[in-house]
């Protein structure tokens, strides 16, 4: 167990979002969990970590769990994983997410379990399992917990009910914990982006130019403007057009 350094937990870490977010966290020098399905990718992506990290002349520090964050009881399991090899918990980024796409009634139940299960349920839990390491940082740190939602969560679309459902429940859940955990010192923030320039974009690629999306960087930046500002100043969303 090291406890030397700030250290972060990113659930969805080996693509997208969630891999560039944990890059930006460990060219500030953050000790970072990334949590993914595929053990393979996990690993690739912890080596393009530790290629980041050289590139900012930082020391990578990469602890790769692999785990399916649909599963109840992954939480509490990856949360104590990271504690056990880093000690401390500052920054949680919940950045897993799955989308479904169509009408109403084309949704099964396994459809609608997976996507609430995955973009909700998972955000709720990991929040909890992490909360009383989140607390602890905040007597020497400011920590937060930077919820990856989605435009989709501000504005409702046809054809995209459930996982609307489910970025409204992020961006409601992330605003209510961050009035609750405020006398704690933790801060919750609902990042909200626009179309974003990975595989779950593939569906708008007929209409939508890559060159019109954020990319998985500029979410990444985001969340460090979040670790940058003081207790206090976190808002409780932050949309990314």
């Amino acid at each position: 167990m090291s406890s030397s350094r700030h250290a972060a937990l990113v659930t969805g870490g080996s693509s997208g979002i969630g891999l560039a977010s944990a890059g930006a966290l460990v060219s500030r020098g953050f000790a970072v969990t990334i949590l993914g399905r595929n053990e393979a990718r996990l690993r690739n992506a912890a080596d393009r970590l530790g290629a980041e990290a050289a590139r900012h002349g930082t020391q990578a520090a990469v602890h790769a769990v692999a785990t399916d964050i649909a599963d109840p009881a992954a939480a509490h399991a990856a949360v104590a994983a990271h504690a056990e090899r880093w000690g401390r918990l500052d920054v949680l980024v919940n950045s897993a997410g799955v989308l479904a796409a169509g009408p109403l009634d084309s949704y099964d139940a396994a459809t609608v379990a997976g996507v609430l299960d995955v973009d909700l349920r998972a955000t709720i839990l990991f929040c909890q399992a992490a909360l009383p390491y989140l607390r602890k940082a905040a007597r020497d740190g400011r920590p937060l917990i930077a919820n990856i939602a989605s435009i989709s969560g501000k504005r409702a679309d046809a054809g995209f009910s459930l996982y609307c459902a489910a970025k409204f429940g992020v961006v409601g859940f992330t605003a209510a914990i961050q009035q609750e955990l405020a006398a704690d010192g933790v801060s919750a923030c609902a990042i909200c982006p626009k179309l974003v320039d990975t595989p779950m974009a593939d569906w708008a690629r007929s209409w939508a130019p890559r060159s019109s999306m954020l990319r998985p960087e500029d979410v990444a930046a985001a969340v460090l403007r979040l670790v940058d500002l003081p207790a206090g100043r976190v808002p409780a969303e932050l949309v990314l057009s």
